[in-house]
């Protein structure tokens, strides 16, 4: 028996959720799925790696399986930001409907058009690029789709897809519920984009306003002070070699990337990498390898920093610290989900100190300072919390109240001549000006004679 049973869900739903594992709902999945099952629209707050997948999937799975209509075409849409999630999320639907004779498909960039006009599915996970393409072709019949979820708002906002998202749900006509989820609802972005959207919608929102709370409980995080790339290298070596388990090294960049995978390569490791410029086969070949365990590291850029369901992640690197803290947040999300533990490891240069500081105070924790006796040094000592000063004054304060130089005293001071062109041009030649001055002073003396 588990916590699911407790739900008012079809039988086979509930015997493909034991097949799949799941045993206790999250809290996410307690408040929203008895809301979406009476068919209200839902705006949905909540953490990643919540558990916000089978929340919104298992309300309108429900509905589908228990409608007496028999309506040809896609019925059920989900837009998701990258196609990784769109992909995980049209895994899951079809575990869940494994038997059901419903069908569920991808409409996502990095695969063959054809293949995916191919069959008109039940339920179609898509990415908005894809999708307004399809529908700008009329390969798409959307007169059938009754429900939609937009999952990851906050993202396909930052992604610049709000026009995309708004064309898209224009075209439903007959779109009945609608769900909206994202990692935060603060602010006017993702409101205003609910309303355009969501008809009185029923709001969920487990985002508290203690901010550490947007971390995973069971995380532990930890930073160590390198130096130089070099310094950044052993240490990440020295790292992966002691403490072994299943890891995601994140970069800032492609050629990162390619630097950090021929270096663990070198060093014996096995990996997989995942970055945006590679094409769908290859991405799903990447993380079918290290969700399989046939290697233990996976070396990332930021597109599997949010929403990818890793299995078992137990330390993620920052070899390349983030671009801000709400990234962070993202990237320690793939690590200690569902209630297991996991580490999150910054490697830190001189430039990232008040980055770090900055990263602690969204949180609202401390990450645990450390070194490696004769590879990476201890922390500067020097608190990295206060605010810089500008450059002219730290340049000023570092040598001196003066800029480095002690006021003289007024005896002191010499004076000061100014040389003038004037002056050096019509030097050694007659002035003229002093006899003139020395002319009138004999007339005048002349007159007072």
């Amino acid at each position: 028996m588990t916590e699911f049973s407790r739900l008012p869900l079809p039988s086979l739903l509930l015997e493909n959720i034991a097949k799949v594992g799941w045993t206790e709902l999250t809290r996410i999945q307690e408040e929203v799925i008895p809301k979406a099952l009476q068919g209200v629209d839902i705006l949905g707050g909540a953490p990643t790696g919540t558990g916000k997948s089978a929340a919104f999937l298992l309300p309108v799975l429900t509905a589908l399986l228990e409608s007496e209509q028999q309506v040809l075409g896609t019925r059920f849409l989900i837009l998701e930001p990258t196609r990784e999630l769109a992909s995980q999320v049209a895994a899951v639907a079809e575990r869940l409907l494994e038997g059901s004779g419903l069908s569920v498909g991808t409409i996502i960039g990095g695969a063959g058009r054809e293949q995916q006009r191919e069959q008109a599915f039940t339920v179609v996970a898509a990415t908005p690029g894809r999708l307004l393409e399809f529908l700008r072709k009329d390969w798409l019949d959307t007169r059938s789709v009754q429900w939609l979820v937009i999952d990851e708002a906050d993202r396909m906002l930052d992604m610049g897809f709000r026009d995309d998202v708004s064309k898209i749900t224009q075209a439903l006509p007959n779109r009945g519920q609608t769900m909206l989820f994202s990692a935060t609802l603060e602010g006017y972005g993702v409101r205003q984009f609910a309303t355009e959207i969501l008809e009185d919608p029923a709001e969920i929102r487990l985002l508290d306003e203690v901010t550490s709370e947007k971390l995973p409980e069971n995380l532990q995080m930890r930073a160590y002070y390198t130096v130089n790339d070099e310094v950044k290298a052993k240490v990440l070596v020295k790292l992966l070699t002691t403490s072994p388990g299943r890891s995601i090294v994140f970069v800032k960049t492609r050629d990162r990337l390619h630097r950090v995978w021929t270096l663990l390569k070198r060093n014996g490791f096995s990996c997989a990498t995942l970055q945006g410029e590679q094409n769908q086969t290859e991405r799903e070949a990447a993380i079918r390898r290290y969700a399989k365990g046939e290697c233990s590291v996976l070396i990332a850029t930021d597109v599997a920093a949010r929403g990818l369901d890793l299995p078992e992640v137990a330390y993620v690197y920052h070899y390349d610290m983030p671009s801000n803290a709400a990234v962070y947040v993202h990237r320690a999300g793939r690590t200690a989900r569902a209630g297991a533990s996991g580490v999150v490891i910054s490697l830190v240069s001189s430039l990232e100190l008040e980055l770090l500081s900055r990263i602690e105070r969204y949180v609202g924790a401390d990450i645990e300072r450390r070194q490696i006796r004769n590879i990476c040094a201890a922390f500067p000592v020097a608190a990295v919390n206060e605010k810089k000063p500008s450059e002219k004054k730290r340049s000023r304060a570092s040598i001196g109240g003066h800029g480095g130089f002690d006021r003289k005293k007024e005896e002191d001071k010499k004076k000061h001549r100014k040389v003038r062109l004037r002056d050096v041009k019509n030097k050694g030649k007659p002035d003229f000006a002093k006899k003139r001055q020395r002319r009138a002073a004999r007339n005048k003396l002349k007159e007072q004679v």
